[in-house]
């Protein structure tokens, strides 16, 4: 992976005319995340700087960060503090661009219209960011989404009204409830299926990071037989009694009970109850890179691959206890200071998802066009 050194620059909106380099830096972090948005942060030295953050417009101007010669993080400008010797600059990925933008128009997937939350989420990006799109200088959102679907990505049968959510507020509501997942990286947003990965990383072992690892085992995560309740009386349920673990239930409601769409049908139910139990057994076991360790530079992982999304094979003994499972990563935090750069991860179970098809691949990378 290596070590590089960081840059930052002012641009416009929308992340296409230079205005200016942020320099000197004190520090500089970013970070990617699954199903959030993700925040950067530049501190600057000042009085030296003064001229410079002259330029600044919180909410009109974005900050984009370089590590070496890529462009690696971006996103609009949300806050600028003002001390005696520094100005610290913050910013959100250009998922905030939803974050900030009211659905107008009425999005009705009650039966018959039942969708894919995947296409669901394409649909309501489209037509509502559009309106941001003809800004001048536009927001410069949509010609970077990318969307992974197939047809067998949850289904949703939610219902909205106009001005009764924003973007972002429907999305995210949708990964927390509905089996979705999206990132940003860079100005892409990704769209995609809970049970789709965004590709594999070489395997990490306990040598490839700087510092303790953490792994820890929930008890209150594992279940082998999963229910989901319709409210109206109707209920799917997956799984049965696990010869090791015994029987361990888990009920949920149905993902859309509160969204204002129809009941959900039997097969729906179905679907939900087996997603519901995917990661649960065995006994889940996540893994986190905490505050103060970093991957080793010399670990066989590049920055371009750690995308929230991604799955990671994981090898680890740790007290006598050798550890082998496949996770997902769920965050990145890269922070350069005067101590160096630190890199840290997050990891979760990832239970069993599919990697991304050739085509896909392709997609993700930006080979093709984005559909």
């Amino acid at each position: 992976m290596g070590c590089e050194k960081h840059t930052a620059f002012l641009f416009d909106r929308g992340g296409l005319t230079r205005i200016i380099a942020l320099d000197p830096m004190v520090s500089v972090s970013w970070g990617r995340v699954r199903d959030d948005i993700s925040m950067a942060r530049v501190v600057l030295s000042s009085p030296e700087c003064t001229e410079i953050v002259a330029e600044v417009e919180a909410g009109r101007h974005e900050l984009v960060i370089y590590r070496g010669q890529q462009r690696i993080w971006e996103g609009p400008i949300t806050l600028v503090i003002y001390q005696r010797t520094t100005v610290t600059i913050e910013a959100r990925d250009v998922m905030h661009y939803a974050y900030r933008t009211i659905m107008r128009s009425a999005y009705n997937n009650a039966y018959p219209n039942v969708t894919k939350v995947t296409t669901r989420a394409k649909t309501i990006m489209n037509t509502e960011l559009a309106r941001k799109e003809a800004l001048s200088p536009p927001i410069n959102v949509l010609p970077f989404m990318k969307v992974l679907e197939r047809p067998d990505d949850a289904g949703t049968s939610r219902s909205t009204i106009a001005f009764q959510k924003t973007v972002f507020d429907d999305v995210d509501d949708m990964a927390a409830k509905s089996g979705l997942d999206y990132t940003t990286v860079g100005r892409s947003v990704i769209i995609h299926d809970t049970d789709i990965a965004l590709g594999r990383t070489a395997p990490l072992t306990e040598q490839d990071i700087i510092g303790d690892v953490i792994v820890t085992q929930y008890g209150m995560e594992l279940a082998t037989f999963a229910a989901v309740s319709g409210g109206n009386g109707m209920f799917g349920y997956t799984g049965g009694t696990d010869p090791y673990y015994g029987l361990v239930e888990i009920l949920d409601d149905a993902y859309d009970e509160d969204e204002g769409g129809e009941p959900p049908t039997q097969n729906e139910l179905n679907s939900q109850a087996i997603r519901n139990l995917k990661g649960r057994n065995p006994t889940p076991i996540t893994v986190r890179v905490p505050d103060g360790s970093r991957l080793n530079p010399n670990s066989p992982v590049t920055i371009d691959e750690l995308v929230p999304g991604v799955q990671v094979p994981l090898l680890a003994t740790l007290t006598g206890r050798r550890f082998s499972q496949m996770q997902k990563l769920d965050k990145l935090q890269v922070t350069e200071d005067e101590s160096g750069e630190q890199i840290q991860i997050t990891l979760s179970p990832a239970g069993d998802i599919q990697l991304p098809t050739a085509a896909e691949l392709r997609m993700l990378s930006g080979e093709d066009p984005i559909p």
